[in-house]
């Protein structure tokens, strides 16, 4: 076998495999042997029926057709490795067929650009870093203390912020009712978070029983298009409130929040906690730096079918996202306006850019032989578990059902490249901020 390479773009390339006479007619020998194993014939054991007797019953097209499955797989494989080829995507193969020659096989595939990395080490990034405040601390352990506090019935005033109301609401726009504006015996906290901007404020005052009309005016940029920017009149009843009451601060709401048994242990936790979390931020965006800063400093082509196929992938993802809000497909388009195609046009950017850093961390991950071990996967699949909130095993088998294990792969060695990156580039420290604690 022969094979040549003919370049037909930046990412696209077709070969020319030659298979001599010989070992086409080797071919076709080891086709009819594999075949006539399984070939059951009257008066002949398995395997044994002459080449003639099972040509004249299964016909001479079987062993070719046999010949030709094995043999172009085959042939192929050793031609991608031979030329150091990577295929992003399935072949589409011409044959010639001429047994006193041998067979001609062309084959147009679409492949992974060559890449040669612009300088990837000394990347001057920032670390913007942030301080956790004793307030800081004092944030979080009053969250802790609402999340435990119990609720009692509150009879002698009106709603105040901070209140948890049942309630029944309608609300109309042009005197029309409208999808999400209507709710019975719905139970909220009174924050301005919570409802739309000025809905909670007007609820002040207002005692179990006794009914009011609020008017809302929707933000400009409200989630729900159809609704930005309108006013809405609601009337509003309120059948409870009740009012937080938090547990006292002392040794005992400690051991009930956590597995310490002091303030002055719980607070020590809590500012390591919230150092983790802002130590962290810090290395995602000093990742993320290094990562602009790669893509910024290589020009490489792009496969059309990886950028398509990553389209594909986050149009998927907004689908999903609507489902998860149960909010159909069309009124998300009509957000935009736009159709699935004006869609797939606003993604293109976003897909490049993916695609492009994809393909120079894997050139990264090469270059510097970073390897993947099983130690790596394994912490892979606990993450995607922990993420999920799924067993180790539902994701194992999640995985087996659909990308199998070469996504987790590829995405280990991503982020080992783009660790490289960081570990190796020229870092300075910025000023150091409060932390945010909202």
């Amino acid at each position: 076998m022969t094979a040549s390479v003919k370049k037909l773009g930046p990412t696209e390339v077709e070969l020319e495999i030659h298979v001599s006479p010989d070992e086409l007619v080797a071919a076709h020998d080891r086709a009819f042997r594999k075949l006539a194993q399984r070939f059951k014939l009257p008066g002949f054991r398995a395997g044994r029926v002459p080449r003639k007797i099972f040509e004249q019953h299964a016909g001479k097209e079987s062993i070719e057709s046999q010949a030709l499955e094995d043999l172009v797989p085959e042939v192929y494989a050793s031609a991608l490795k031979e030329h150091e080829l990577e295929p992003v995507d399935r072949h589409h193969i011409d044959l010639d067929r001429k047994t006193e020659e041998g067979l001609l096989i062309r084959a147009k595939v679409a492949v992974r650009p060559e890449i040669k990395l612009a300088d990837y080490q000394n990347i001057p990034l920032v670390r913007n870093a942030t301080a956790v405040t004793d307030a800081d601390v004092d944030h979080s352990i009053e969250s802790l203390r609402k999340r435990a506090a119990s609720l009692e019935p509150v009879e002698d005033r009106g709603v105040e912020e901070g209140d948890v109301v049942t309630l029944d609401y309608r609300g109309l726009i042009d005197g029309q009712p409208f999808e999400g504006g209507t709710a019975e015996n719905h139970t909220a906290e009174v924050s301005a978070e919570r409802f739309v901007p000025g809905f909670a404020e007007q609820l002040h005052g207002q005692k179990a029983g006794e009914e009011r009309t609020l008017r809302v005016t929707f933000p400009p940029a409200y989630r729900a298009s159809d609704l930005a920017g309108k006013e809405a009149i609601f009337s509003v009843t309120v059948h409870e409130i009740k009012r937080a009451v938090l547990p006292p601060l002392d040794d005992d709401f400690v051991r009930s929040v956590s597995d310490r048994t002091t303030i002055a242990e719980l607070r020590d936790d809590v500012r390591a906690r919230l150092e983790a979390v802002s130590a962290a931020r810090a290395r995602e965006d000093l990742q993320r730096q290094a990562l602009d800063a790669l893509v910024a400093r290589n020009d490489i082509p792009l496969p059309e079918v990886l950028v398509e196929r990553e389209i594909d992938n986050l149009v998927a993802d907004a689908k999903a996202y609507m489902q998860r809000i149960e909010r159909s497909w069309d009124e998300y388009l009509a957000a935009k306006p736009t159709d699935e195609t004006g869609l797939r046009a606003e993604y293109r950017a976003e897909a490049q850019r993916r695609v492009k850093s994809s393909l120079l961390l894997e050139e990264v991950a090469k270059a510097e032989k970073l390897e993947v071990t099983t130690a790596d996967i394994e912490r892979e699949l606990d993450s995607m578990a922990r993420s999920y909130g799924q067993s180790r095993e539902a994701v194992i088998e999640a995985l087996r059902r659909t990308t199998g294990f070469g996504m987790i792969v590829d995405t280990v060695r991503r982020g080992k490249a783009l660790d490289f990156l960081v570990e190796h580039a020229q870092i300075s420290e910025a000023p150091v901020a409060a932390v945010a604690t909202t």
